[in-house]
């Protein structure tokens, strides 16, 4: 990949009348909403943009991001990189009307006539889409995981050891009356 910024502002329909490739790279320090769920603003956005027609004469904007973010894991609670790969292909609309006729396999990204898109905010969009659920160290599962099946042995010794009649307590209500 190029190693170049991106433009700000693109007019996306002409792009996709011109079957144009957009190749670079957006700060991570760029992306407000974005760093409310990080740990630190460091790293890069790689980016590959390609604006088109399908077969249905329809525009749309493909594309691919990729980006090491810092995250916190949520069982130490400590800085951990996580590996972000997305892959969107998005319709460009005028209208809700226009997007309710989209295919399925196309996300609407609805747009102002003559108002330019903006590049940051669709990165940053499909990259918060893109987030795992739940982020931690590989080594902190293992931990997690032998803790688990500790807890499930236990659980299984007492099981094997003296079990409790789960009626018990309505035969004691029966013998006070």
């Amino acid at each position: 990949m190029s190693d170049h910024s991106l433009p700000k502002t693109v007019d996306a329909l002409k792009y996709a009348d011109q079957n144009k490739v957009l190749e670079g790279h957006v700060a991570v320090k760029l992306m407000p909403r974005l760093l409310e769920m990080l740990e630190d603003e460091s790293g890069f956005v790689q980016v590959y943009l390609e604006f088109d027609r399908d077969e249905q004469r329809l525009r749309v904007l493909k594309g691919r991001l990729n980006a090491t973010l810092q995250m916190r894991c949520e069982r130490c609670l400590k800085p951990v990189a996580k590996e972000i790969e997305s892959n969107f292909e998005l319709g460009i609309v005028l209208s809700d009307e226009d997007a309710k006729q989209l295919p399925r396999r196309y996300e609407p990204l609805l747009l102002e006539l003559d108002e330019p898109l903006e590049l940051k905010e669709v990165i940053e969009e499909e990259l918060i889409l893109s987030l795992p659920m739940f982020a931690y160290h590989e080594a902190c599962a293992g931990d997690y995981e032998q803790a688990d099946n500790e807890s499930a042995e236990d659980a299984v010794d007492k099981d094997e050891g003296e079990k409790e009649n789960p009626f018990s307590v309505l035969s004691e209500l029966k013998l006070k009356k």
